[in-house]
């Protein structure tokens, strides 16, 4: 019975007491027997294997042994998991997306069978499988299918009779082989997909292992005739000559070498064995490669901003004209702010605000802190003459309370001497009633309303006493955002969060209750972002978000309009601005600040912000861009966090259109033919914006989908700085609790990554005395002291 268990099942059938927690089973390790009953970890591996992690370290041959198993008992040798291993890993095949042959993308494809010949799984690229569900259906990907060798039948027969056995890195390579050299040969498939349980196809085989040239393949060549040596008969790891870099046996062939060399090499190449300290080759950079963006076009900009920021961007030295169009976009939402609202459906009363939060992602002189001061000097003019406006408005208040108080004054004369009277019987009560009528008729003027159009640093305390002299919203500018985002996530601040994940949509209400300065009630709360954010901080922040649990709330998500391009060559520029271009961009702000919904066409409901519609033609723009759009983001390809993300797209798309719009109603050339609902050229600009915002935030998220290369580029930058010692124990490095480098399995999988590229390698020491043997990491000569 129990080999009819997946590995998982045959852990936890030997387990007295265990639990599930997370995707994952935690019972008591029964190596060292301690009190936690969360100290060993059991899940299942990609390929059906039991994993098997003590938090005390245990060493797995103490843990199997002290279960009663042997280690052969953790790899799966099933071609299905079973049900437990389902549980475990949290998905059935229900809730993947299942492919026809039909629906497989082009390109060739390899299929990797059972020692019976029934394919099992076939792999178009690397790192890219698909497994048979049933005859025609498939599923990416291997979770769930024990790995098995290609072409598996003949390498079974070839050892059976004899014959020498050809290790490849690929299935290419393996038909090159099979058709030119007429060998039998094999491959696992790509140079991560070694499993040492392979092993035990070769015994007593001769194996020729010929690697691809580079390091990844030298690399997985060791490994591989590593641990063939103690099962085959022998072993030769072939080098071929003249191979260029990344080269591989197809391309030696296909050049001016024969099978016949290839014989002669493979026959004077020495058998292969374990070395001291094999030699290192030259390590090769670990590069974070950051994923493409579109390049800003500047048709994507209204035309009465185009020519204003095509001239800032040019003068900033070629800086990329991305960061002043952001820039600009969220600004003009600032200063339209409530003022005018957008119902996006035909007839649903969904209303979209157009506030926006967006940032700036640049390394330091990239010109974006320039383009952020260039974008907000509109509105630093405007708030310069509403300032002169606000003061002498309190000058004339100030005489105004003078010329109250001194009415005032001499009513209250007027009323004594009246009592007086009254008093000696020269006057009546009702004199009395007569003054105290016409006192009350002297008015107190209002205080002047201080316009303010933005905030640089300010309590939400003092925001809310903004926003209720300012109700259609302001603009809270930082030129580095980072000190902002860390400053909210410090413990006491939940209520600033709770502020400003409120204020971004535009539409809520506030309260502020403080012992000593009373209670404050803001009907409605809208504020906009703009900032810069280095790519450093931010890359560890956004890390930190998608991994910690009180930061999923989307306050991350809300900055939609974030921009990362690619910089441009310098090229120094040193010319007069273009005042036709700026003075017609001032214009168009001057007129947002003061924009009439009314004369643009919208509707005004009791107590609603006044709204518009799409056109026609503009609603089957955004329909049609949202029956595209939101599918790709709801099947779970993306992690949670990311899909958040995306799924605001559709008040980015309304937002977007309602202020492109705007501005060309803004603009007194425009005027004429803009406004009483969006149109068609609006929401197509808009679509295009979202493709273009689309690109930029998965440069953003990047990190967080290649996790193992920004850790390992992360521990090889502790190594270069002298924190990690060649010698030092995986314990070591995680125990630092580094970002990305937390816990066992992160750190093995940087590591990993630096054996790949060279810079590292594992070794197991014994220490002097018994004791169970550590782990540690050798680091390449380049690196040592």
């Amino acid at each position: 019975m129990t080999d009819q268990l997946s590995p998982v099942e045959k852990v936890l059938d030997r387990l007295e007491d265990y639990k599930e927690h997370r995707g994952e089973f935690r019972a008591r390790c029964p190596a060292h027997n301690g009190n936690s009953d969360n100290s060993l970890s059991i899940k299942e591996g990609d390929d059906g294997r039991a994993l098997l992690i003590c938090r005390a370290d245990c060493d797995l041959k103490d843990i199997v042994e002290a279960l009663d198993l042997g280690v052969v008992d953790l790899f799966a040798h099933n071609e299905r998991p079973g049900s437990k291993a389902k549980k475990a890993t949290g998905k059935s095949n229900s809730e993947e997306r299942i492919l026809t042959t039909d629906e497989l993308p082009d390109g060739t494809y390899w299929e990797f069978t059972s020692p019976t010949g029934e394919v099992l799984y076939i792999q178009r690229h690397k790192r890219e499988y698909y497994q048979k569900i049933r005859e025609d259906r498939w599923k990416k990907g291997l979770e769930g299918v024990a790995q098995v060798l290609y072409r598996l039948p003949e390498l079974i027969e070839g050892v059976r009779t004899g014959k020498t056995i050809y290790h490849l890195e690929g299935p290419k390579d393996v038909e090159t082989a099979r058709e030119r050299l007429g060998v039998v040969a094999t491959t696992s498939g790509s140079t991560s997909s070694w499993r040492t349980e392979f092993k035990s196809h070769y015994v007593g085989a001769d194996v020729v292992v010929v690697p691809d040239n580079d390091g990844p393949g030298h690399k997985y060549a060791q490994k591989v005739a590593g641990d063939l040596l103690p099962v085959a008969r022998s072993v030769k790891v072939v080098t071929l000559p003249d191979l260029d870099e990344s080269g591989d046996l197809t391309d030696w062939l296909e050049g001016e070498h024969t099978p016949e060399e290839l014989s002669r090499l493979v026959g004077t190449t020495a058998v292969y064995g374990p070395e001291e300290e094999a030699p290192w080759s030259d390590p090769f950079p670990v590069k974070v490669k950051l994923p493409d963006v579109m390049g800003f076009d500047l048709s994507l900009l209204p035309a009465p901003l185009r020519g204003w920021v095509k001239d800032v961007s040019e003068r900033m030295d070629n800086a990329p004209p991305d960061f002043a169009a952001a820039a600009t976009v969220i600004v003009a939402a600032a200063l339209l702010g409530r003022k005018v609202s957008i119902r996006p459906k035909r007839q649903d009363d969904w209303m979209v605000v157009p506030n926006l939060w967006g940032g700036l992602v640049g390394p330091p002189a990239s010109m974006k802190t320039p383009a952020l001061e260039q974008a907000i000097k509109p509105v630093k003019r405007l708030a310069a003459e509403a300032q002169e406006v606000h003061q002498a408005a309190l000058k004339k208040h100030e005489l105004d309370m003078m010329v109250v108080s001194a009415r005032r004054d001499a009513m209250q004369k007027k009323l004594k001497d009246t009592a007086r009277k009254v008093a000696a019987s020269k006057a009546s009560t009702g004199n009395l009633e007569d003054i105290r009528e016409e006192i009350e008729e002297i008015e107190e003027p209002d205080v002047p309303r201080e316009i303010r159009y933005m905030t640089n640093d300010a309590t939400i305390e003092k925001i809310a006493e903004i926003l209720r002299d300012n109700p259609d919203g302001i603009l809270y500018y930082r030129d580095e955002l980072m000190g902002w985002l860390r400053s909210l996530d410090k413990a006491g601040r939940e209520a600033d969060r709770a502020f400003y994940l409120e204020a971004w949509n535009g539409n809520g209400s506030f309260s502020v209750d403080r012992i000593g300065r009373g209670s404050l009630h803001v009907p409605a709360v809208c504020v906009s972002v703009l900032g810069g954010i280095q790519p450093g901080p931010l890359t560890t922040y956004v890390t930190d978000a998608l991994e910690e649990a009180e930061k999923a709330d989307g306050l991350l998500q809300r900055f939609q309009v974030l921009v990362y391009p690619d910089l441009r060559d310098y090229a120094p520029v040193d010319r007069w601005p273009d005042l036709e271009a700026k003075n017609r961009a001032y214009d168009v702000f001057k007129n947002l600040a003061s924009f009439d919904a009314e004369a643009f066409g919208a509707v005004a409901d009791d107590g609603e912000v006044p709204y518009v519609r799409f056109d026609h033609e503009a609603q089957e723009v955004f329909d049609g861009w949202r029956a595209e759009f939101e599918p790709r983001f709801r099947d779970g390809e993306y992690p949670a966090a990311i899909e958040s993300h995306f799924m605001k797209y559709r008040s980015l798309f309304a937002s977007l259109a309602l202020i492109f719009e705007a501005i060309e109603f803004a603009d007194d050339a425009s005027k004429a033919s803009a406004g009483k609902a969006v149109r068609k050229t609006s929401a197509l600009r808009a679509a295009a914006w979202c493709e273009y915002l689309e690109s930029h935030a998965t440069r953003v998220y990047s990190p967080t989908f290649d996790v193992a290369t920004v850790a390992a580029k992360t521990l090889l930058d502790r190594i270069e700085a002298g924190d990690v010692d060649h010698g030092a124990t995986v314990r070591d490095i995680y125990n630092h609790q580094w970002s990305g480098l937390a816990t066992r399995e992160e750190a093995n999988a940087a590591i990993e990554v630096l054996e790949e590229h060279g810079w590292a390698r594992r070794a197991t020491v014994k220490p002097k005395g018994g004791g169970r043997p550590s782990e540690v990491i050798h680091v390449h000569p380049e690196l040592r002291d």
